[in-house]
């Protein structure tokens, strides 16, 4: 089941475009390609910035195989995080003034995230999580 959620924040514009890293790449939008594992969540969350670090609300599409972020719900891919390469998502404490804030750490970055309650922050550490314990499984998501 796909699990959407809807999180109010503001939108932002002008947005400066990072570079990508290696477990990050929008060269290739991989959520178009037709053998890609289905969606298990989606929603807007509140992302840091990699090189400015500022806040933007961005459409995150979690699938088994990568966690994918665009500016909105069907525009181009900003940004993806290959599963493989997260070693553990957690709720952060880095800044004590961010409700809800999470973060999903790779070997080559920390990735900020804040969704807009605490059931909402549950709902993807625990989706991500599950995915990372359990790679093959397809039952129980």
């Amino acid at each position: 089941a796909v699990v959407s959620t809807q999180s109010t924040g503001s939108k932002s514009t002008n947005d400066p475009v990072a570079p990508t890293r290696d477990s990050v790449s929008s060269d290739t939008d991989v959520s178009e390609r037709c053998d890609e594992s289905p969606i298990v969540r989606e929603g807007y969350l509140i992302k840091q910035g990699n090189m400015v670090k500022n806040w933007r609300r961005r459409w995150f599409t979690l699938s088994r195989s990568y966690l994918i972020y665009r500016e909105e719900e069907g525009t181009p891919t900003k940004g993806q995080i290959r599963m493989c390469d997260i070693k553990l998502t957690r709720r952060s404490e880095r800044y004590p003034d961010k409700r809800f804030l999470f973060e999903v750490i790779t070997s080559k970055r920390t990735y900020y995230m804040m969704a807009s309650s605490q059931d909402e922050m549950d709902g993807w550490t625990d989706a991500i999580s599950h995915i990372l314990k359990n790679p093959s499984d397809t039952s129980s998501l």
